[in-house]
C-alpha cells in the first residue's frame, strides 16, 4: 500500500514536473496501474493506517528544546545564578535523560561558541510563499462576552491577510479555515510555514524533520503545496503572520463586535478583510500568481463512531443530537466538521445539525420524536422534545384549545404537527389561524382548511410575450344576456 508521503510525491510528479506515468514507476519502484489509480482520483485520502516502526534518534534530541529554554531563561539571571553543565545534566535526568554528561557538554560547548543570532531583510516573490498561525480575540456572543480562536492565512508577497474565526482550534476548524482561505484567494500558494500545531504535527524530531498527522498530509496532498515548520519557539520564523493576527485583533476586534452567532462573525470579518484587501496595490496580482485550486473541496471532516441511546440521541464530546427513534440501539458514523455534525447510517444521512459549541447541550428535533409521541402524547406537555417557543404562537395556543376540546388533543396535534412533513410551515400555520376563527379543533377540519387554501390559491404564470411573440391577440367578445331577460318576466313561451 502506497503511504500517503509516497502518494504527495507521485502527484507532485506527475502534476508540477509533467513527469509521464512510465518515469514515475522507474523512479519509485511503483507499478504504472497503481499509479494511474491514484492519479485518476480528484480527492486522494490517506491509506488506512498501518503500524511502522518508530525511527530511532540520538538520545539527546528529544532534549535540547529543554536545554535551550534553559539556557534561554538564563540570559535575564544574574550571572553567578545561570545553569552548569552539571545543573543541566541533573534536571535532564530527572526529566529521563539517558545519556551522558560528555555528549551533554559537547552540544552545550557549540551552543555558546554561536554568535548572536542576526536577521535578514525577506522578500517573497508573488503567491510563492504564506504563513499560517491562530491568534485569540474577545467579542460579543448575544450580549456575552466570548473568545474567538481566529485562523490567519497570510501571503508574503503582497502581505494581504484573511481571517475565520472559530469556538476551538480542532483540526476541523483547522482544515476548514485552509479550505475558505483557498476559496477566498482563488488559489493556493507554493509553500505554507506553520508552528509546530497538533493538528499538522504528531511529534517533533530532530532538526526540521517532523512526523506529521496523516489528515494534515492528505490536506497538503489535495492542495499540492509545500510545507515547512518553524523551530521550537521560534515564532519569529513566522513574524509576518502573527504581526497579521495582531492587526486583525486590533482593526477588527476594537470595539467588540457584537453578533448572534459565529456565522455572523465570519460575514462581519470577510467584509473587513475585503475593505482591508481593497486597499493593497499587490493584492489582486499575488492572487493571479498562485496555483489553481483543484476540481473538488477537500474533505475536512473528522468521522467518528457511536451508538444511539434510548433517548434517540448520539453523543459527541459532551454534547447531544437527536435522530429520528426507529434508529434506537444502532451504531451510526458521525461526519464533524467546524459547523455541522452529520449522523450517517448505512451511507443514509439520518440527522444534520449545526455543531454546538457550548458543553452538556442537546440539540433535537421534533420531527425525529412525531411516532414516538403518538403512542405516548400524554407526555407532550412534559417533554423537552416539544418547546412552544420554537414554533409560532399558534401552535400552542391551538394545541390548548385541542385539549379542553378532545379527549385526545395531545394525539390530535401530534398529527397535525405531522403535517409539516407535507406541507410548508407558513400554509399550516395560516390553517391554524383558520381554525381558531372557525372555532374548529380537529386533524380533519385543519387538514380540510388546507386543502381549501391550496385550491383557493392557484399558481398562475402568465405567457412571456417577448417569448411567444407569433401568437395573435384573440378579442372574445361577452355574450348577450338580453334574450334571457324576458325570463325575469315570466314569458317563457314568447321566448320560445
Amino acid at each position: 500500500m502506497i503511504k500517503m508521503a509516497q502518494l504527495e510525491d507521485i502527484r507532485k510528479m506527475y502534476f508540477m514536473e509533467d513527469l509521464s506515468i512510465r518515469e514515475i514507476s522507474r523512479r519509485t519502484g511503483i507499478h504504472r496501474d497503481t499509479i494511474s489509480k491514484y492519479l485518476s482520483t480528484d480527492e486522494p485520502m490517506p491509506p488506512k493506517y498501518q503500524l511502522t516502526q518508530e525511527r530511532n534518534h540520538p538520545v539527546l534530541g528529544p532534549y535540547i528544546p529543554m536545554i535551550k529554554q534553559i539556557l534561554e531563561e538564563d540570559k535575564s539571571r544574574h550571572r553567578k545564578q545561570r545553569h552548569t553543565g552539571t545543573k543541566i545534566f541533573k534536571v535532564l535526568k530527572e526529566a529521563g535523560y539517558t545519556g551522558g554528561y560528555s555528549t551533554l557538554t559537547d552540544y552545550l560547548r557549540k551552543e555558546h561558541r554561536k554568535q548572536r543570532e542576526a536577521f535578514l531583510p525577506l522578500e517573497f516573490d508573488l503567491g510563492t510563499y504564506a504563513e499560517v498561525d491562530w491568534t485569540d480575540a474577545y467579542f460579543y456572543l448575544k450580549g456575552k462576552e466570548t473568545l474567538a480562536h481566529i485562523f490567519v492565512m497570510k501571503l508574503r508577497g503582497s502581505g494581504g491577510f484573511y481571517v475565520r474565526a472559530y469556538p476551538f482550534e480542532k483540526q476541523e476548524a483547522f482544515f476548514d479555515g485552509h479550505i475558505r482561505c483557498f476559496e477566498f484567494m482563488n488559489g493556493v500558494p507554493y509553500r505554507i510555514t506553520y508552528d509546530n500545531l497538533k493538528t499538522a504535527v504528531k511529534k517533533v524530531l530532530q532538526g526540521s524533520n517532523r512526523e506529521e498527522q496523516e489528515q494534515f498530509i492528505a490536506l497538503r496532498t489535495h492542495y499540492l503545496y509545500e510545507s515547512s515548520f518553524c523551530r521550537p519557539a521560534r515564532g519569529n520564523e513566522k513574524g509576518g503572520v502573527e504581526n497579521a493576527g495582531k492587526e486583525a485583533v486590533r482593526k477588527f476586534f476594537v470595539p467588540y463586535p457584537d453578533v448572534d452567532s459565529f456565522e455572523e462573525l465570519n460575514e462581519y470579518l470577510h467584509l473587513e478583510c475585503v475593505k482591508l484587501l481593497e486597499q493593497n496595490p499587490k493584492w489582486e496580482a499575488e492572487k493571479a500568481a498562485l496555483r489553481p485550486l483543484p476540481k473538488t473541496r477537500f474533505n475536512g471532516a473528522r468521522y467518528k463512531e457511536a451508538k444511539v441511546n434510548r433517548y434517540a440521541m448520539v453523543q459527541l464530546e459532551t454534547n447531544r443530537y437527536s435522530v429520528p427513534t426507529a434508529y434506537v440501539g444502532e451504531r451510526v458514523t458521525l461526519k464533524i466538521t467546524a459547523g455541522q455534525v452529520e449522523i450517517i447510517y448505512r451511507n443514509s444521512i439520518l440527522a444534520q445539525h449545526p455543531r454546538l459549541y457550548g458543553r452538556n447541550q442537546d440539540n433535537i428535533i421534533l420531527d425525529h420524536y412525531l411516532e414516538l409521541l403518538l403512542q405516548k402524547s400524554r407526555a407532550l406537555g412534559n417533554t423537552k422534545v416539544y418547546k412552544p417557543q420554537t414554533l409560532a404562537s399558534v401552535y400552542e395556543e391551538y394545541r390548548r384549545g385541542l385539549i379542553a376540546r378532545h379527549p385526545k388533543g395531545n394525539r390530535e396535534f401530534v398529527k397535525i404537527l405531522m403535517l409539516l412533513r407535507e406541507y410548508p410551515s407558513k400554509l399550516l400555520t395560516e390553517a391554524l389561524e383558520l381554525a381558531l376563527v372557525y372555532n374548529l379543533y380537529s386533524y380533519d377540519g385543519v387538514l380540510n382548511i388546507i386543502g381549501q387554501l391550496i385550491v383557493a390559491s392557484p399558481k398562475i404564470t402568465p405567457l412571456n410575450k417577448e417569448k411567444y411573440q407569433n401568437i395573435p391577440d384573440v378579442k372574445v367578445n361577452p355574450p348577450s344576456l338580453d334574450k334571457y331577460s324576458i325570463l325575469m318576466t315570466g314569458g317563457v313561451n314568447s321566448w320560445l
